[in-house]
């Protein structure tokens, strides 16, 4: 039984969970040139780590990954760190030494498949963004053991007197690109549970090349578990009261899936109905995204997925009579349709429909002549 704690320091969250540092490594990392340095952290950067556990650790923007060899460079990095700091009140010199040790060489294992995405992507004129590595090992107060890996934001800056560049931290925005959150069980030796990953973008070498985890669900299952709990949500809570904001919604729905990006969820909940204005006052916005909000726990999907648009069945086309013999036909997967249709009445009661025509072909051949 691992029972000895050697705290290297240890933070306080404000209002939060209480978090124990056990222990902590900075890396700065430069693909450019290929450098990798370790920093040591004063005491006053303190607030900036736990500023990045508490986002680390609270992110709800996560995708769920499993670990498939626990002989991986990452996984048994950790693995060693954390049998070193519980192993004795007090550390020695060598395995202080041995702790920074595995650390660097998580830090080189990003270095390194940092470069080869870089190679990957050059012809597209992006960049590997620059940054540092953060490390920590936590208990909270619910004793509850997790190791952190944090690839966070750092800005170049020029000193105004020796005009040298430095790199800094901002002191407002504390920007977390990507970060992974390894649940610890600690007993007779360290057992790993879901890893919770979170990145800015799409980039797969993070959690594939990196970290080399598996995930415990495809992009494909994600979109589909999503897409069909919101549609079954918005019919529950929204078709009943009121047909028009549930079409409006839906396809806003389908249009998201259909189209190739990176959902976070809880962005695209709020996006979704955060700001939208029923057509039907009774509709009661704040609920309807509250429960959107605890789908995916309930159907099992992640928070942070890549839509895959061959998930989603082909749609029919909603269909909506308007006199004998036509019917008018929509898409969908047609976001906003609405803006281009509108409704009227004439002096004598008469009904119309409004259609918005960009086809001149079909303007031409409904338009009166002279």
């Amino acid at each position: 039984m691992l029972t000895n704690y050697h705290f290297i320091d240890t933070q306080i969250i404000p209002g939060r969970v209480k978090q124990m540092i056990i222990y902590k490594s900075f890396h700065n990392i430069d693909v450019g040139s290929g450098l990798l340095i370790r920093k040591e952290m004063p005491d006053d950067f303190n607030t900036f780590v736990n500023e990045y556990i508490r986002f680390a650790t609270q992110n709800d923007s996560i995708k769920l990954y499993t670990i498939p060899d626990s002989n991986t460079t990452v996984v048994n990095c950790i693995d060693r760190i954390v049998n070193i700091t519980l192993s004795s009140d007090a550390l020695t010199e060598e395995q202080e030494g041995e702790l920074d040790s595995y650390s660097h060489s998580i830090a080189n294992k990003l270095l390194r498949e940092e470069q080869q995405a870089q190679e990957r992507i050059a012809a597209t004129g992006k960049q590997i963004k620059k940054g540092s590595l953060i490390q920590a090992f936590i208990k909270n107060d619910a004793d509850e053991y997790m190791y952190i890996i944090a690839k966070v934001e750092h800005s170049e800056w020029y000193d105004g007197e020796s005009l040298q560049k430095n790199f800094g931290f901002p002191s407002e925005k504390k920007n977390v690109w990507k970060s992974a959150v390894f649940p610890l069980f600690i007993d007779e030796e360290v057992t790993f549970d879901t890893v919770r990953v979170y990145t800015d973008n799409d980039a797969k070498y993070w959690a594939i090349q990196f970290l080399e985890l598996t995930a415990e669900r495809s992009d494909q299952t994600n979109t589909s578990a999503a897409f069909n709990a919101i549609e079954m949500e918005l019919k529950r809570k929204v078709k009943k009261h009121s047909e028009r904001d549930y079409y409006n919604l839906r396809n806003t729905l389908i249009h998201t899936m259909k189209t190739p990006q990176q959902v976070n969820y809880p962005e695209f909940v709020n996006t979704l109905v955060g700001a939208y204005q029923p057509d039907e006052p009774v509709l009661n916005m704040a609920q309807l995204q509250t429960a959107l909000l605890e789908l995916p726990e309930k159907k099992n999907f992640d928070r942070q997925f890549n839509t895959v648009p061959d998930a989603i069945k082909k749609r029919r086309r909603l269909k909506f009579p308007i006199t004998t013999g036509i019917e008018l036909s929509i898409s969908e997967d047609t976001e906003n349709y609405r803006d281009s249709i509108t409704a009227n009445t004439d002096e004598y009661g008469a009904r119309y429909l409004q259609i918005a025509c960009r086809e001149n072909s079909t303007y031409e051949l409904f338009r009166e002549r002279n």
